[in-house]
């Protein structure tokens, strides 16, 4: 019996040993497993968070190149649009060179002409002008017919237009009108400090309307302007244009009754001023609409 419970201690004291030695053994794999993926997890971490950062400070580039991007949009927008302007034969068929200065196309015949008070050229030879203004006069009273010229302005050059002489008057093309002095332009005359211009926009039309009269080329001959103002009244509704030349296309739709001055005739046309707008505003009307 002593032999056996020695041989069954024994035996129990070899595998408790070995079981201890296994035991490390594993603990050991394990814990150098539990170590590679610590190291593993680790280095996917850090590249994460490398990752992560890149991504940030990208982010952060397109967002900067974004804000500029919105910054330039919105000065564009703000900049001023020129009307198109497409290369057009001189008006009324004249055939206008600007490649030289001399000779300079003859007047035109369809067109407003000059009021009879001419300006006095200063020492620098630069027009100047006696500012008259606008004066009420009877119903019965003559209405003037104007002439415009076409005048030779220094190229690569635009201008605001306005319709009529002055900023606080509406401008066409939603407040974006501007003249390119590298094609074809007709002067009237000046008034108030604004001279009264025709100019293509395309082929088949034009605008009439005012620019500063400083803008005129040094010398340029042109008259004073001095429009009466008959009182009239629109007979039907109709459309209120600065292009009587060409396509006629409307800036207002006058309703009947519409309360008006009357300052010129043009060719079946009448010129007129309507303050009915948010802004006055000068156009053309046809001549059988308006009393």
């Amino acid at each position: 019996m002593k032999q056996d419970e020695k041989l069954r201690e024994a035996f129990s004291g070899a595998a408790a040993e070995e079981t201890e030695q296994l035991e490390q053994s594993l603990s050991l794999k394990e814990y150098r497993k539990a170590e590679a993926l610590y190291q593993h997890h680790r280095d996917a971490a850090l590249r994460q968070i490398r990752r992560r950062k890149s991504g940030f400070l990208k982010g952060l580039a397109g967002l900067a190149a974004v804000a500029a991007a919105v910054v330039l949009l919105f000065r564009a927008l703000d900049r001023p649009v020129p009307d198109p302007v497409t290369p057009a034969a001189g008006p009324a068929g004249t055939a206008v060179a600007f490649d030289t200065l001399a000779p300079r196309p003859p007047e035109t015949e369809a067109v407003l002409s000059q009021a009879s008070v001419s300006p006095a050229a200063s020492p620098t030879g630069t027009v100047t002008e006696a500012v008259t203004p606008s004066v009420t006069v009877p119903e019965d009273a003559p209405v003037p017919e104007l002439k415009a010229r076409v005048v030779a302005f220094p190229k690569d050059q635009r201008y605001a237009v306005y319709t009529g002489p002055g900023q606080n008057y509406e401008r066409a093309n939603q407040n974006r009108a501007l003249v390119s002095t590298n094609d074809w332009i007709q002067v009237f005359g000046v008034e108030n400090g604004y001279a009264m211009i025709r100019y293509a926009v395309s082929a088949g039309q034009s605008r009439i309307g005012f620019i500063d009269a400083s803008s005129l080329p040094a010398g340029a001959s042109v008259d004073a302007l001095a429009f009466p103002s008959v009182p009239a009244v629109i007979l039907r509704e109709t459309g209120l244009t600065d292009d009587p030349l060409g396509e006629g296309k409307p800036l207002h739709t006058l309703p009947a009754g519409a309360q008006v001055s009357r300052l010129a005739v043009l060719d079946g046309w009448v010129y007129l001023e309507w303050t009915g707008a948010e802004k006055p505003v000068r156009g053309f009307v046809p001549a059988d609409a308006v009393r």
